[in-house]
């Protein structure tokens, strides 16, 4: 029997985001890195393993992690 690895996409919402940085800091598979200025972008959305420390600790609201059905 094969194991099936869950999928995860990380949804950020630039309306809300302050540019902190906390995301980029806590996550622990570098999914989330700081482009230019500190803005938040996810460059590889298979690195997620859907920890949700980023949509925790995000202190606007404005991660959400949602699990790819697949």
């Amino acid at each position: 029997m094969q194991t099936i690895k869950k999928q995860f996409q990380v949804i950020i919402n630039y309306n809300y985001c302050k540019k902190c940085g906390i995301c980029s800091w806590i996550c622990p598979v570098n999914a989330i890195i700081e482009e230019e200025f500190g803005k938040p972008v996810v460059p590889y959305q298979e690195k997620c393993t859907g920890c949700l420390q980023c949509e925790r600790m995000c202190p606007d609201f404005a991660i959400n992690i949602k699990q790819i059905d697949q």
